[in-house]
Parts: C-alpha cells; structure tokens; sequence
C-alpha cells in the first residue's frame, strides 16, 4: 500500500474544509453588502440599541441650512444640504393633495431631497429644542432613542407641479413611553407635521402657550393672523399671510384602562 496515500487524503480534505469554511464567510458577507444595498434603494430602516455602529447617524451627517451645498439626495457624508424655499401657494398646493390621500409610493432620495440621515438628524434637532423648551420630557435632548424608523415616500397622483416636491420622510423616534412622529417634507427639510404622544406622568410641564409652541414647532412660518377659535377644534392656529396654509397645534388625552392616560399633542399645517 502506498504510505504517501493516507497523507494526500488528509490534505484534501483540509483543503475542501477550508474552502467550504471560506464560502461560507464570503456568502456570508456578500449577503450583507446586499441587505445594506437594499436599505439603501428603499430608503427605510429601523434603528435599534445594539445595532452596528455603521448604521447609526454621525455627527458628520448633521445638516445646516445655513451653508450652501449639493442637492442630491445621495450627499455625500459631510455634505450640507440647502432646503428648497416654497411659496405659500406652492406649499397650500402640496398639502391640499397631501389632505386626499391616496396609494403611497416608497422610493428611494432623489436629486434635491434630503437622504435618510439628514432626515433623522433634522428631527433630532427638532425634538431637542422642543425638550429644551420643556414641551417633552427634558431626557429626550440627548436623543438616545431606543428606536427609530424611517420611510420615505410619496403619493401615486398626477400633479400640475413637480411631482417630487410630494415626497415627505415619515420618521418614528420611541424613547421608553414617548413616541415622536415626523413628517419631513423632503424637499424643503421642514418638518410639516409631528404627533407627540407620552403618558401623563412623563408630560413636561411646559410654561409656553399654545401660540408660543406652535412657533417653536413651525419656525420657518410666517404669521398672518393668529386665532383661538375652531378651526377644526384645535387648541391654537395661526394663518399664514396669503390666507392659503394654517399651522395648528392641539393637545388630548387618551383614557387607557387601569394605567395612566396618554397625553397627545399634534402639531401640523394645513389648507384653509
């Protein structure tokens, strides 16, 4: 029997092993490098404590809305962004199709709109003056969330205007019992609408009125005139100069059985 034989086994199967084992970790990683791809063309992803840093915002990706910029939704990390200013009557047109509703289509940044950091970004700048104002709980101002989602999407409708002008980012912010809720219109960078909603002990007892919040929510609106009356039952609206968009503000309680209420306020613009 040839003695070299027993040897040449052993080698080749540590060679198929170690091929095997190497497929593995290649497949492995290519999955990877796909579901990034794919997070990527959708522009959504939900955010958990945990995850791979890789996935987490940076400082970098912080916009400013005072420093020219691309206008790619794809930016390149660092890059600042520069939201597209809107006429009153071009933002009453938006929302008026916003109002109707109809099938929402996800889709991925295009040129001009902010990707999906700088969305998340945004809102966290948003909820940190908010937290400072005492409107939500003052632990929200570090913005460590234990979770956050994003989408962006738009409505499949025909529109006499540019059709990208109806894309908006939908982010989620959850922290222990408080829920922040975002509409970022991806054109502009603004925040359109917010739903704030945290259980009664946790409401910040905020010395602001309504008319103070809503332009601490709204800062880029100009007033018009303000009212206290019901315009659709909210707590305060004001109305923008042309008479076209109003920005509202209303807080409510939500009885739930044998634990403590939930306390909602929404904020949001719309036609008059």
């Amino acid at each position: 029997m040839n003695k070299g034989k027993p040897y040449t086994l052993v080698v080749l199967f540590l060679l198929s092993f170690g091929v095997v084992i190497g497929g593995w970790f290649l497949t492995e990683e290519l999955l990877l490098q796909k579901q990034e791809e794919f997070l990527k063309r959708t522009g959504r992803i939900a955010r958990q404590t945990g995850m791979p840093s890789a996935l987490q915002p940076t400082e970098d990706s912080l916009v400013s809305w005072n420093q020219p910029g691309g206008t790619s939704g794809d930016l390149e990390e660092g890059a600042f962004f520069e939201g597209q200013p809107l006429s009153e009557e071009i933002m009453a047109q938006i929302l008026s199709v916003w109002e109707n509703g109809g099938n929402e289509l996800p889709h991925e940044p295009r040129k001009g709109q902010i990707n999906m950091e700088q969305a998340i970004d945004i809102g966290k700048e948003w909820i940190a003056v908010m937290a400072e104002c005492g409107i939500v709980p003052e632990g929200l101002a570090e913005c460590d969330f234990d979770k956050v989602a994003a989408r962006l999407c738009t409505l499949d409708t025909q529109v006499s205007f540019d059709d990208s002008l109806l894309s908006s980012w939908l982010v989620q912010y959850t922290e222990n019992n408080v829920v922040v809720s975002l509409t970022v219109h991806a054109s502009s960078g603004e925040i359109w609408k917010a739903s704030l909603s945290m259980k009664e002990r946790d409401r910040a007892s905020s010395e602001y009125s309504y008319e103070e919040m809503l332009e601490i929510a709204f800062p880029f609106i100009e007033r018009g005139s303000a009212q206290n009356a019901d315009l659709e039952n909210n707590d305060f609206c004001a109305i923008m100069p042309e008479g076209l968009v109003y920005a509202a503000v209303k807080e409510y309680q939500i009885a739930v059985k044998n634990q403590d209420p939930i306390i909602v306020i929404d904020f949001w613009l719309g036609t008059v």
